[in-house]
């Protein structure tokens, strides 16, 4: 107990103590009766036998009324006192207790999520970029940047490159370009990081550059009206390389090789030798139920090679039994110098929705995912969308912005007719 309330307890008790004193001292008056018959009186004789006589109290109620107003408050106040006493000495002599413990409430953690990053003007040409937070108060700053190929590209304003939090959500809107950036390289991979002042980073965002308005024209620094620039490395997705025995169905008996015959209709190109045999695919994609069934290729044999992926990971070929589809380029031998052009097949480089028109209006028929091959069969004037089909034998319209699709093989996409 504190030593100080204790002391607090004595000082009030002594004070009690005084003011009771005090008014005993005030209010005792001997009984006037009782002086009057015991004062000496030398004139007369008295008599004693005749002073009157109190009877005796009989009970502590009738005890407590003979009492005087002083007696009374004595009486009641040293019980109190005592009881205070006790009540001090007990907790003096209790142990200290210890200090009650505030729980500390649980720190939200902080994050940064961007949930879109895209070009928005091509005059002045700026970047607008949306972030959900969690664990940033209302008021803090974050940062934006831009990315190429995951390192610091400087291209936005850090004057305007900045957004303030409110209720877990960040506008940073229309952040034109710095003065003197670099042009950004078409085929490189262009992504938004944004940061809280603590240092926290979001994952990289997709910087949205889309072929409209002449956005992308701007972005890139292409000349207006241009849809298809040459990018500086093929964007198709890498295909992992084949070994010789990979993708291979058991490997017949070599016979004598059997001529290719011609067949009215179907499509002819260079020869190349099957060192291993293996399946042949209705698209350049492993994946189940895509291989062309009933056939395949045998080592030694010859086919005819009608196109290839970008990448030249894969090849489109006619076998000797007239199938028509894609081989693994580790099952053939290629001669050195031969021509092959490059089939209109690219990778999907985000997932989204399939169409029945060139509008996000029209009936959604089927989706293209994520690494998937589809096969580019005509384009809108502006090549902002495209008619595709996927590996499961559907067609429909989607947003170039969904592919990789190198220049040469856009230009030899046939364009729709206007309807």
């Amino acid at each position: 107990m504190d030593i100080g309330l204790v002391i607090g307890l004595v000082v009030v008790a002594i004070i009690i103590g005084a003011v009771a004193f005090f008014l005993i001292r005030r209010f005792r008056n001997p009984q006037s009766s009782l002086n009057d018959a015991l004062s000496p009186n030398l004139d007369a004789p008295r008599d004693y036998t005749s002073l009157p006589i109190d009877p005796e109290p009989e009970g502590w109620r009738e005890r407590f009324n003979k009492l005087s107003v002083a007696g009374k408050i004595l009486l009641v106040m040293v019980p109190v006192l005592v009881i205070l006493g006790l009540v001090a000495f007990t907790l003096f002599l209790r142990p200290p207790s210890e200090p009650l413990l505030v729980p500390t409430p649980t720190p939200i953690p902080v994050t940064l999520i961007v949930s879109s990053a895209t070009v928005v003007s091509p005059k002045p040409l700026s970047i607008s970029v949306t972030v959900k937070t969690t664990g940033l108060a209302d008021g803090i700053t974050v940062t934006a940047e831009l990315q190429e190929d995951d390192q610091p590209f400087v291209w936005l304003n850090p004057e305007r490159a900045s957004g303030v939090v409110r209720n877990n959500q960040v506008e940073i809107s229309k952040v034109e370009r710095a003065a003197n950036a670099a042009t950004p390289t078409e085929g490189r991979n262009y992504t938004v990081v944004v940061r809280s002042p603590d240092g926290t980073a979001s994952a990289a965002f997709k910087l949205d550059v889309r072929e409209v308005n002449g956005i992308a024209a701007a972005f890139y620094g292409r000349s207006p009206g241009t849809t298809s620039p040459t990018p500086t490395r093929e964007p198709t997705a890498t295909v992992a390389p084949v070994t010789p025995w990979a993708d291979v169905t058991p490997e017949p008996t070599v016979v004598a090789t059997p001529t290719l015959t011609t067949t009215s209709g179907l499509p002819t190109g260079p020869a190349a030798s099957v060192v291993n045999g293996g399946n042949v695919r209705r698209m350049p994609i492993v994946m189940t139920g895509n291989v062309i069934p009933g056939g395949g290729v045998n080592a030694g044999e010859q086919v005819q090679v009608l196109g290839r992926t970008p990448n030249r990971a894969w090849y489109r070929v006619r076998t000797v039994r007239d199938e028509l589809g894609w081989v693994s380029a580790g099952l053939i031998r290629v001669r050195a110098g031969t021509q092959i052009p490059v089939a209109n097949v690219v990778t999907v480089f985000v997932s989204g929705p399939m169409y029945e028109q060139a509008a996000s209006t029209s009936t959604e028929t089927d989706r293209v995912n994520k690494s998937e091959v589809v096969e580019l069969l005509q384009r809108t004037t502006d090549g902002t969308w495209y008619q595709v089909m996927n590996v499961r034998d559907i067609k429909g319209w989607v947003e170039a912005r969904l592919l990789g699709i190198p220049a040469d093989v856009a230009a030899a996409v046939a364009v729709a007719p206007t309807p």
